[in-house]
């Protein structure tokens, strides 16, 4: 039931960093963050539960769902900087040869160690700061921060106290976003859904915000379009944070109505929206990856995409991304998933 949006979230994500302002993509980053929430909240619950061993399967399963596809990627990296590096241009930059031990065990555990991940430089895949916000909150839900509807509601009021304390201090907005603290809200919000649902509360929210799946896709997607289209003209920091968090409770509304059961298209095949869904990870992982090929093929040489945009391109970029899903799904993926529901059967 989340396939599609997840992918429809990672194209957003490609299209703001290769193609268009980098702000177009963390729209999706968060209802991401929202989803996976839910989503550890749920099979925590229902998959798991909180014994010792049922942590260390659920450590077990997020570590074969995460770092077999993410080392492939650092590997297709570290191929393309020792062939075609290094790279010179903008968010490029960012891929880099590990040169000290603390860079080598960040890009080998995708664990930055920083309050603000996407501050720690070299990042062989440049978007996983955001899998460390990740990491993290896997560890704190598998902990128990979201046992219980009690917890999780001290969870989200905590997490609102954080935002407005950033406000406060006067730290900048990359506090509220890029840092580890910013991902509190989305994922408490995320495990709200599953109390929400179990608890049958969602009567509480008034029917005409539950409005169709694809409708409220739209209309986040319509905010973080015009949004972005706004940013380089001038829009206020401020407005853009008010906008950024409207942005935020549609991706909550979405994800509400998602896991309440509401198809996102009505008679869409569910096999066909998981097979959707597993293109959203590679997606996220190598599209600079697919953009430096593309550039290269197209101009014989590394530069970014962004002051070259051409149908093209574009294309190309994705034809290649999709070429690595299929890769990464059939070689690495769908062998280990066998062995991921032996562990969640046992």
């Amino acid at each position: 039931m989340f396939g599609l949006v997840r992918t429809l979230w990672a194209s957003m994500v490609v299209v703001g960093h290769i193609f268009w302002v980098g702000d177009f993509g963390r729209f999706a980053v968060f209802g991401f963050y929202i989803l996976s929430g839910y989503l550890m909240t749920y099979v925590m619950h229902n998959s798991y539960g909180y014994s010792i061993t049922s942590k260390v399967k659920f450590a077990t399963n997020r570590f074969l769902r995460l770092y077999p596809a993410y080392w492939v990627a650092c590997i297709i990296t570290l191929l393309l900087l020792y062939f075609l590096g290094p790279f010179q241009q903008g968010s490029l930059t960012t891929m880099a040869m590990p040169d000290t031990l603390q860079s080598v065990l960040s890009n080998a555990t995708m664990i930055f160690p920083n309050w603000i991940p996407h501050q720690v430089y070299p990042r062989l895949s440049p978007a996983t700061w955001a899998l460390t916000v990740e990491l993290f909150f896997y560890a704190l839900i598998a902990l128990g921060v979201s046992k219980t509807a009690t917890r999780t509601y001290i969870w989200v009021t905590i997490s609102l106290v954080y935002i407005i304390a950033s406000y406060a201090m006067g730290l900048f907005w990359h506090a509220r976003y890029f840092s580890i603290p910013a991902g509190s809200l989305p994922f408490s919000l995320g495990a709200l859904i599953f109390f929400l649902i179990k608890d049958k509360k969602t009567a509480l929210i008034p029917s005409v915000l539950l409005a169709k799946p694809w409708q409220l896709f739209i209309i986040m997607f319509s905010i973080a379009l015009v949004t972005s289209f706004l940013i380089p003209r001038g829009l206020p920091i401020l407005l853009t944070e008010i906008i950024f968090y409207i942005c935020m409770c549609v991706s909550f509304l979405l994800v509400l109505t998602l896991a309440m059961g509401e198809p996102f298209i009505k008679n869409f095949p569910k096999k066909l929206d998981k097979k959707l869904g597993d293109f959203s990870y590679p997606f996220y992982l190598l599209h600079y990856q697919a953009a430096i090929i593309t550039s290269y093929l197209l101009f014989n040489q590394v530069i970014i995409l962004k002051h070259q945009i051409s149908v093209l391109s574009v294309f190309c970029v994705f034809f290649i991304l999709i070429l690595f899903t299929l890769a990464i799904n059939i070689g690495i993926d769908h062998p280990i998933e066998k062995i991921r529901k032996k562990i969640r059967k046992s």
